[in-house]
């Protein structure tokens, strides 16, 4: 049987993805590799960030992605990114609609990358959007956690500013 999709149902579904997603960049900025495992990505995840780095977008498991930050991340003296706007696709809680396993959320990002040591000066600042693909895990529900998780990342650059050296430490995702 179909799970009850209420109104109630419905604003946990939100509330809960849009935690998911917020914790997404503050777990980058605190470097959380394990937040980001437990509480963000899925178990099988697809990030892409070719429209900042070309290349083509990784399929990876949630622990090998947050390994993989781990040297990217350290070069950095500090970062904060934010994101705000999030267009949280659900459907609405009508008679006839099931509750949703998956979503999508459209939100804008900036960020901001300090590396001292950079040529050229300490500063990158870009910003865009995401769009990411969110799955519900039935099994992190029934322990009474957020079930909502990142399956697929996409990064979409509509500006930066700043010193591209800052970003070297980063520029491999995909390749």
């Amino acid at each position: 049987m179909a799970a009850s999709y209420d109104i109630q149902t419905y604003l946990l579904d939100r509330a809960n993805v849009h935690d998911t997603v917020s914790r997404l960049t503050l777990y980058f900025d605190l470097e959380s590799f394990e937040g980001l495992i437990k509480d963000v990505y899925a178990p099988q995840v697809v990030i892409d960030y070719t429209s900042l780095f070309g290349g083509q977008p990784l399929e990876t498991t949630n622990k090998e992605w947050a390994e993989s930050m781990k040297p990217m991340m350290k070069p950095f003296d500090s970062t904060q990114h934010i994101v705000t706007g999030l267009v949280i696709e659900l459907p609405q809680p009508v008679k006839g609609v099931s509750r949703p396993d998956k979503c999508t959320v459209t939100a804008q990002v900036t960020a901001h990358m300090v590396r001292r040591a950079a040529r050229g000066g300490p500063m990158m600042h870009n910003g865009g959007r995401y769009v990411l693909d969110l799955v519900r895990i039935p099994e992190l529900e029934q322990k009474g956690e957020n079930p909502w998780r990142v399956s697929k990342q996409v990064t979409v650059l509509a500006w930066e500013d700043g010193s591209p050296d800052v970003m070297t430490a980063v520029a491999s995702i995909g390749h």
